[in-house]
């Protein structure tokens, strides 16, 4: 056997062959692996080499070793972990949390570990909080027990300045959970971003779950928010993988393309906006990219909100994009005989992953150079970001000149372009101006 063209060393093919019966079937739960000297033996090899197979699946997470009896194949019971169940309503009795109650149906034996600190947050929870780099946190550290096995840590960072003196600082269960708690301190979550990655344990992580060697994990960073878009809540969850199985359920609205419609953003859309950044930042971020990797500016966006100047794409009822045209030219950027030019500038187009492919962004482009043009401005103009080489060609290709790029330290964007206003292309769909329903005499 071969993988990418190189042969295995004979102690891979003895694992390979162990890892196929354990997979098949052959070798159930439970059942004893032949000793060392037995598969030493049988592949006509020494029994360093046998021992080195076999090492091989114990960090693998698929057998153990019990001495003096033997290796055996380990009885995998995975917790499936369930994201997307942070705000569901469910049953709780007095004494349980979601998690026990949830191995209390599944009827195993769990319990939790709890301490709770104040501390000085990672900058990775600080940033998601958006506090200052003085601003303390409140951690509630739990590790999960599963039969006697550490199954995973979920960490949970509170600013303190939210929850001095409330249930979230004593280390104990909250049988109603720690989101009931923030609702009733006035700040109740509606909505969470979700961040997933995969890598090898820190070994502070590895010695709290008593990991093997070898064995990877999966982090799930979740950040809530409330409705005005203030994160009040980071957990951090460490997910051993051969002990979870994560599972997501997904349901797409339907988008009834080609007839999106576009309207004014209002004071109630800031979520929707902050939702779309932050939505469109963390896909940046998987793919390497680090533009927009920081707090959305709220004031700002709050701003052009009131100036008519943010504006809402949907199908039908269900928000799918946003972009902000103005007459600012960012100084920075813009030398002043051009601010002098009669343009307008396009900010924070946003289009969510799951509309793309339609051309939604050529047809939001589009509708702001006619907008452009019906202002009798002679340019629509934007600037990019300068590390996403993407972009460059995604607006050369929709009608866009590259003016010049300008290199500032305190800016990562930089890379202006400009079209003639009242330019369309026509390859998108059609976007519909979507009026206020007008409200009847009482």
């Amino acid at each position: 056997m071969a993988i990418s063209g190189r042969p295995r060393a004979l102690y891979q093919r003895i694992a390979d062959r162990i890892r196929d019966e354990i997979v098949e079937g052959t070798l159930g739960p439970g059942a004893r692996l032949p000793t060392e000297a037995e598969i030493a033996m049988e592949w006509d090899t020494t029994r360093s080499t046998a021992v080195q197979g076999l090492r091989v699946l114990i960090n693998e997470g698929l057998i153990f070793s019990d001495r003096p009896r033997g290796h055996f194949v380990r009885a995998r019971k995975p917790m499936v972990y369930r994201p997307q169940s942070e705000f569901r309503k469910r049953p709780l009795s007095p004494e349980m949390d979601n998690f026990l109650a949830q191995m209390a149906q599944e009827g195993r034996e769990a319990r939790q570990d709890i301490e709770v600190a104040v501390v000085s947050p990672s900058r990775e929870v600080r940033e998601r909080l958006r506090l200052t780099e003085d601003e303390p946190v409140v951690v509630r550290r739990r590790v999960r027990v599963i039969d006697n096995v550490p199954f995973n840590t979920n960490d949970s960072h509170f600013p303190l300045r939210l929850v001095q003196d409330s249930e979230i600082m004593r280390p104990a269960d909250i049988p109603r959970g720690a989101n009931v708690v923030l609702a009733e301190l006035g700040y109740e979550q509606v909505r969470a971003l979700d961040e997933i990655q995969v890598r090898m344990p820190t070994p502070a992580e590895a010695d709290r779950l008593q990991l093997a060697p070898g064995t990877p994990v999966a982090v799930h960073l979740c950040t809530g928010y409330t409705q005005d878009g203030t994160p009040v809540r980071v957990v951090t969850n460490i997910l051993p993988g051969d002990r979870h199985v994560i599972t997501f359920e997904r349901h797409k609205p339907p988008l009834d393309f080609p007839e999106p419609t576009i309207r004014p953003a209002t004071a109630q859309d800031l979520d929707t906006v902050v939702e779309l950044w932050e939505h469109a930042a963390s896909w940046l971020r998987t793919r390497g990219i680090d533009q927009w990797q920081y707090p959305p500016r709220l004031e700002r966006i709050k701003a052009n909100i009131a100036q008519g100047e943010c504006w809402i794409v949907e199908d039908g009822d269900v928000p799918i994009a946003t972009i902000t045209v103005d007459e600012h030219a960012d100084g920075d950027f813009w030398r002043p005989d051009e601010a002098a030019e009669p343009a307008l500038y396009v900010h924070r187009m946003v289009v969510r992953r799951d509309a793309g492919g339609s051309e939604l962004g050529s047809s939001m482009l589009d509708w702001a150079s006619q907008r452009a043009s019906s202002q009798d401005k002679r340019w629509l103009r934007l600037d990019a970001w300068r590390d996403n080489r993407d972009l460059y060609a995604y607006y050369s290709e929709r009608g866009f000149d590259h003016i010049r790029t300008v290199d500032l330290d305190k800016r990562r964007s930089g890379v202006l372009f400009q079209r003639a206003a009242g330019l369309v292309r026509n390859v998108g769909p059609k976007l519909a101006l979507k009026t206020a329903t007008p409200v009847e005499p009482m």
